[in-house]
């Protein structure tokens, strides 16, 4: 049975490009008018934030992974990894005051940047976080397996 694993592919493939990927998608949702109408402003707030928070928690964890690329845990990459999620979030809402139908907002910085330190302090906390995706392998026609991996 063969089994893939993540860890034999090149870094660029493992960090960068699911990086560039996710940064592409945020732009390219960012630039549409109208996304899902939710009707009332109460029900647009309750679905968008939770939404901008996770976006750009998700955003933090795939810098970080571009930015320790052994998967070490410093102050020094996690406040680069928040400083860059929150620098994109920025520069998001910029763009969307060019975006006809939408408007940038300090709010969703600051919802993008929370949710960024919401991942950086996760990834302080949690191991599994830290080595997921290349604690699994995937065996051939079986579906996913999990491997024990030592922690540094």
């Amino acid at each position: 049975m063969t089994k893939f694993q993540f860890q034999a592919l090149p870094r660029w493939v493992r960090d960068f490009i699911p990086l560039i990927f996710w940064m592409t998608l945020i732009f390219v949702l960012s630039s549409q008018s109208t996304l899902i109408d939710m009707g009332t402003e109460t029900r647009r707030r309750l679905f968008y934030k939770p939404v901008h928070m996770i976006t750009y928690a998700l955003l933090a964890w795939f810098w970080w992974r571009a930015l320790a690329p052994r998967r070490h845990i410093t102050w020094w990459v996690l406040s680069l990894a928040l400083g860059l999620t929150a620098l994109y979030g920025i520069s998001d809402e910029i763009h969307q005051l060019f975006v006809p139908g939408r408007v940038g907002q300090i709010a969703d910085v600051l919802f993008d940047t929370g949710g960024a330190l919401a991942m950086i302090l996760l990834l302080r906390r949690s191991i599994w976080l830290r080595h997921f995706p290349e604690n699994l392998s995937i065996a051939t026609g079986m579906g996913v397996e999990h491997q024990s991996n030592s922690v540094d």
